[in-house]
């Protein structure tokens, strides 16, 4: 079966990009949280959590009832690869149309850039 070459090409792309992110989660040993509790209609704050030499950062998303999350919901960077979410400081607020996630750092280990997450599943 003849497949067009520019479908090839985006193919490759897709492959390449998937290895690229899942080497790139290997390497930085990145882990994935689910917070608790849950918000309102079941949604759920999931954060990825990754440091590499003397940084460290962070992403949060808002993971609805089908599961997915569409769109990162807030993002942070932090000082000497700290983790604050493994490490407990942070601070995860629900009320009725979403929640808020607050990321705080430490005295040596600040957040240097973002820190907070606006927290809405919308309809799904």
């Amino acid at each position: 079966m003849w497949v067009p070459l520019g479908v090839r090409l985006l193919i490759v792309a897709a492959v390449f990009g998937i290895a690229g992110g899942a080497l790139g989660d290997l390497f930085l040993g990145a882990e994935y949280r689910v917070l608790r509790p849950s918000g309102p209609g079941g949604c759920t704050a999931v954060v990825r959590e990754a440091s590499f030499l003397m940084s460290g950062g962070g992403e949060a998303w808002a993971v609805g009832r089908t599961g997915l999350a569409f769109g990162e919901s807030g993002s942070w960077t932090v000082d000497d690869g700290y983790r604050p979410v493994a490490s407990g400081t942070y601070a995860l607020d629900w009320g009725r149309d979403g929640g808020l996630l607050q990321i705080s750092g430490t005295s040596t280990d600040p957040v240097v850039n973002g820190g907070s997450a606006d927290l809405d599943c919308g309809w799904w």
